[in-house]
């Protein structure tokens, strides 16, 4: 049963973190918060990205290509929006080089671009440390279950394989994803072409 309340609750750290991608027509600039990146292989299946469930992944059987994503939570300095990254691995290649470099990803100030302007364009990123005298960071929320949020999943379903530092890689289990899918009433269409994505 919903918990009805008047108050805005103060803490935010279960609430659904919004997933933001490099805009076509202007840089991202930001301030990691998360300690490390995570990452896995995803399809863009059912009009949107989803994770691949290997060894019995939907998209997969259908036929449908996958490719790598990265995920980090950073801080716009503008606007002070809390969010979660999504680059490809190419795009990601900065962040590692930044993260060998200082030991964590955390305090990195990145500036997001596509030069060409494109929605689905190759992005380039660059990196350094942030003055965090200015700034106060706030706390990363869970990725993995951030994550599952978006991509409609229980958490139950990802299990927390080993990464750099032994920050977690969400790995989906297919055979708790399946028994949700079946009560699903819209399933994705088979035929419906994947949009490119070099970003």
């Amino acid at each position: 049963m919903p918990a009805f309340s008047n108050s805005v609750p103060s803490d935010e750290k279960h609430m659904a973190f919004e997933l933001i991608r490099t805009p076509q027509d202007r840089p991202l600039v930001a301030v990691v918060t998360s300690e490390d990146l995570i990452g896995c292989y995803t399809h863009f299946w059912g009009h949107r990205t989803v994770p691949c469930e290997q060894p019995d992944c939907p998209a997969c059987i259908a036929g449908m290509p996958f490719r790598w994503h990265a995920y980090l939570t950073a801080l716009e300095s503008k606007t002070r929006r809390h969010f979660l990254f999504e680059c490809t691995a190419n795009a990601a290649k900065e962040f590692e080089i930044y993260r060998e470099a200082n030991g964590t990803l955390r305090g990195c100030l990145f500036n997001a671009l596509r030069p060409k302007r494109g929605r689905n364009s190759k992005v380039e990123i660059t990196t350094k440390p942030a003055d965090l005298t200015r700034i106060v960071l706030p706390e990363p929320p869970n990725i993995v279950k951030a994550l599952c949020t978006i991509w409609q999943i229980p958490s139950t379903a990802v299990e927390e394989g080993s990464g750099h530092n032994g920050t977690p890689t969400p790995v989906v289990n297919s055979d708790v994803t399946s028994k949700v899918k079946e009560h699903e009433p819209n399933q994705p269409s088979q035929n419906r072409k994947p949009k490119d994505q070099t970003s």
